[in-house]
């Protein structure tokens, strides 16, 4: 009588080979591409979830240890107090927003159409001529056209409003369970990595998180330091709006590099447009006050703020970051530009890794300890002045000369 083989005693699957595991493993990578170009559209919640739930997850575990609450309550709890506070501020400051790009549209329109009003003197350019109150009126009514585009309307602006409605909904709720499941997402992730690689991932991302967390910190830090100063010089230039001004400088700081051309083409724009409150200088003169005044602040934040704000954790050079800056804005549009700079340090981190591991070097060399770079610094310069101090005592006399 024959026995048949049970599952438990019997052989097991045999191994793949090399070309098979290459085989598979490309076929993965393009399916795993396609299926993310396939859903893109869901990329920006899932992203931005993600955010919320790194923000709020050491928040949510603070209070779960200082109280006896499960964590899905301390995680409710934490979601209803940041709703508490964000919905009424978004509010208020999008009803303020709109109302104020209203009625700065409309003024700039008069200050536009106030060129078809000039004289319609004619020049002669290379042997053309040109007049002056027909390009003047072909450039106010273009522009015109484009501003009043631009101005939003009751049904677009409800349009809007609603698509960010579902939109934050979507992503509160990606965030809120993300949050929720923090600790058991990454313990499931860490078990996909073999055993004999767990302490590299934990070293790996140990590093990116230094990364990430020394970026959110500091562009918060960065953001809010901006908006004051930025508050102060618009009040100072009499410019409208400094509080408006002061705030949106502060988030254009999350977007590295074109968030100060923005800012200084806005300013600049009111300048020309509403002049001063506060200084009574003729409109060219006001103007090329606010230009020295932005490129004084651009050179403040690229050259001071940003380098000591932000850290040492990223350390990138900047036209790195630029040229990340535009694979972002391809990409991923303003929040690929915003996450620019950390996504290529993390990228850096996880090459560094690769190439260490490609051509046998140690992944993780062994650094000094906190502090023992700054502990090591007097010994150095103390050896140094011994050194110097040996060299001139050994250094013959203007007698041992003359002998």
């Amino acid at each position: 009588m024959e026995h048949e083989p049970s599952l438990e005693s019997g052989p097991s699957s045999p191994p793949w080979n090399t070309t098979l595991k290459v085989v598979v493993g490309v076929l993965a990578v393009i399916l795993i591409g396609l299926a993310a170009y396939a859903f893109r559209a869901v990329f920006v919640p899932v992203i931005l979830g993600c955010i919320i739930a790194y923000v709020l997850s050491p928040v949510v575990r603070d209070l779960t240890l200082s109280l006896p609450l499960p964590r899905v309550v301390a995680t409710l709890l934490v979601f209803l107090a940041v709703i508490a506070i964000v919905i009424p501020v978004g509010v208020l400051g999008i009803q303020e927003l709109i109302r104020e790009a209203a009625t700065f549209g409309n003024r700039l329109i008069a200050a536009i159409q106030t060129l078809s009003e000039m004289g319609g003197d004619t020049i002669h350019i290379l042997g053309f001529e040109i007049v002056i109150g027909t390009l003047q009126d072909q450039i106010a009514a273009q522009l015109t056209s484009t501003i009043r585009d631009m101005i939003p309307s009751t049904v677009n602006f409800a349009l809007s409003a609603a698509r960010t409605v579902v939109f934050g909904v979507f992503t509160l709720f990606i965030g809120f369970y993300l949050t929720r499941d923090a600790d058991r997402i990454v313990v499931s992730i860490k078990k996909l990595v073999p055993p004999a690689y767990r302490a590299d991932a934990d070293a790996l991302l140990g590093e990116i998180n230094s990364v990430w967390a020394a970026f959110l910190r500091g562009q918060v830090i960065l953001a809010l330091i901006v908006t004051v100063i930025l508050t102060g010089v618009s009040a100072a230039l009499g410019l409208p709006q400094p509080l408006l001004l002061g705030v949106w400088g502060g988030l254009l700081e999350f977007l590295p590099s074109i968030g100060n051309m923005i800012w200084g083409a806005t300013a600049i724009t009111l300048a020309i447009v509403e002049g001063s409150s506060t200084l009574s200088l003729p409109t060219p003169v006001f103007v090329l006050v606010v230009v020295i005044a932005y490129v004084a602040f651009a050179q403040l934040d690229m050259n001071v703020l940003i380098p000591n704000i932000l850290g040492g954790q990223i350390r990138l050079h900047p036209v790195v970051v630029l040229i990340g800056v535009i694979i972002g804005l391809s990409v991923g549009g303003v929040l690929g530009v915003a996450l620019a700079a950390p996504t290529i340090a993390s990228l850096r981190v996880i090459g560094r890794y690769l190439y260490a591991k490609i051509f046998d070097l140690p992944p993780f060399p062994p650094d000094e300890p906190p502090g023992a770079r700054a502990e090591a610094q007097p010994a150095r310069k103390a050896k140094t002045k011994a050194k110097k101090a040996r060299a001139r005592k050994e250094r013959p006399g203007p007698e041992a000369l003359l002998d």
